[in-house]
């Protein structure tokens, strides 16, 4: 199997987490299928690939697979506190589509979702990506740091 690549990408901090999901998608009959949770006492994000050296994009469940592998996964909440303070995002982030595998909706299709964050003029917005898709070089993991 290929190295992982590796990124030199500064760190962003946290003020604090929302208690419940200011972006419900209970509300149009979704299922969490997966949420991890904030646990412990760490507030540092950092970004990660999820390919390896020779790859260009992977489907879906395999980047959620070896997201699960890596641990520390950030979540819907994590995003929805990063909207919250978007002017202590770095700069350098804003060219990638930002996951947050920590947090897995079942639209009623049955297909699953993963919350994603871009960044445009306006601002960074969030999106629901289909596990189906392929998720590409320009696609990056948000990870806590213990």
């Amino acid at each position: 199997m290929s190295t992982k690549l590796t990124l030199d990408l500064p760190m962003m901090v946290l003020r604090q987490l929302p208690s419940g999901f200011r972006l419900d998608k209970f509300e149009d009959g979704w299922k969490l299928a997966d949420n991890v949770y904030f646990e412990g006492d760490s507030n540092l994000l950092t970004l990660n690939t999820f390919l390896h050296e020779s790859e260009f994009h992977i489907n879906g469940h395999a980047m959620l697979e070896r997201a699960k592998e890596m641990g520390s996964r950030a979540g819907q909440r994590h995003a929805e506190q990063m909207l919250e303070q978007q002017e202590t995002i770095p700069h350098l982030w804003r060219k990638f589509y930002l996951i947050f595998a920590g947090t897995i909706w079942c639209d009623l299709d049955d297909n699953l979702h993963v919350l994603c964050l871009y960044y445009r003029k306006t601002g960074w917005h969030p999106y629901w990506s289909r596990l189906n898709n392929d998720f590409y070089t320009e696609s990056l993991l948000v990870h806590l740091i213990k």
